[in-house]
């Protein structure tokens, strides 16, 4: 059966169906809304803080991990097709707020308190429609009306927030951005930094002292973790042999991918698998 356009996760669901410190891998892109409690996070190379009124946006194909989520937690996630996105004409990829909000490293919004209760009583209206709670012949028209008019207020919002914090990127934060973006786009075909200095006209020692700068993580290391990531959710949600896994990250051969996987985490492609089952 087809999945609908939007989907809305609650703390609930998801204390139910993911289990902390385990790698996923999102199948659409998606908005954190943290109501009450405090949490801790990664999403691709970014560690995240939750606490009461945080805002976190997330791609389609990003990995992400709960490491810890308080008793009290109070959370929704809101996922959405790209599909829809393009059928109510939404050009999110034009909206300067989601542009500006993807390139911040290791930082999330903390919206006031007035603006994020507004959004929530969207989630609200959205997940009882979503549930059938609300009967209406013109159940699609309201969904689409209001999913666009919640898409625009969390932008506005998120703008706000940015010009109070005066949140403009330095130059160091473009190029370590346009870094990341490139080894998301490129790090099953490339893995060598020599290829990403080449993409941004830099040097190698000057791109790898900025980014170590602003992520405090060597871009080889960012190009091994988005590798990394990759390859365990490839061990543990499929059951194609592993030299057939080396072949779709093009690695030369199961030797080098299971040499470059035991360097990093300290055992076998095969044994992480036998972990993970």
């Amino acid at each position: 059966m087809e999945k609908p356009p939007i989907r809305i996760f609650d703390e609930t669901f998801i204390s139910s169906k993911i289990q902390l410190e385990k790698l996923y891998q999102q199948d659409r892109p998606a908005i954190l809304f943290v109501k009450k409690g405090h949490g801790k996070i990664s999403i691709q190379i970014n560690d995240i803080e939750l606490n009461p009124n945080s805002v976190v946006l997330s791609e389609s194909r990003f990995f992400f991990e709960i490491h810890s989520l308080s008793d009290d937690f109070e959370g929704r996630v809101i996922a959405y097709t790209q599909d829809y996105i393009e059928k109510l004409g939404l050009k999110l990829n034009k909206l300067k707020v989601f542009k500006h909000f993807k390139s911040h490293i290791n930082q999330t919004a903390h919206l006031p308190d007035a603006e994020f209760k507004v959004l929530w009583s969207y989630l609200d209206l959205l997940a009882q429609i979503l549930d059938n709670k609300t009967s209406s012949m013109y159940n699609d028209d309201v969904l689409e009306h209001l999913f666009t008019a919640f898409i625009y207020s969390v932008s506005g919002s998120l703008l706000m927030q940015e010009e109070l914090d005066s949140n403009s990127m330095t130059r160091q934060e473009e190029i370590t951005f346009e870094f990341i973006k490139n080894v998301f786009e490129n790090f099953k075909d490339e893995k060598v930094l020599q290829f990403y200095t080449d993409k941004q006209q830099l040097t190698i020692r000057h791109l790898s002292s900025v980014v170590k700068s602003v992520t405090q993580k060597t871009a080889n290391q960012i190009i091994s973790e988005f590798v990394l990531n990759e390859t365990k959710i490839l061990l543990s949600t499929s059951k194609e042999p592993v030299y057939e896994i080396a072949t779709v990250l093009k690695f030369s051969d199961p030797y080098s991918f299971s040499h470059f996987f035991k360097k990093h985490e300290g055992m076998s492609p095969m044994q992480y698998r036998t972990q993970s089952d």
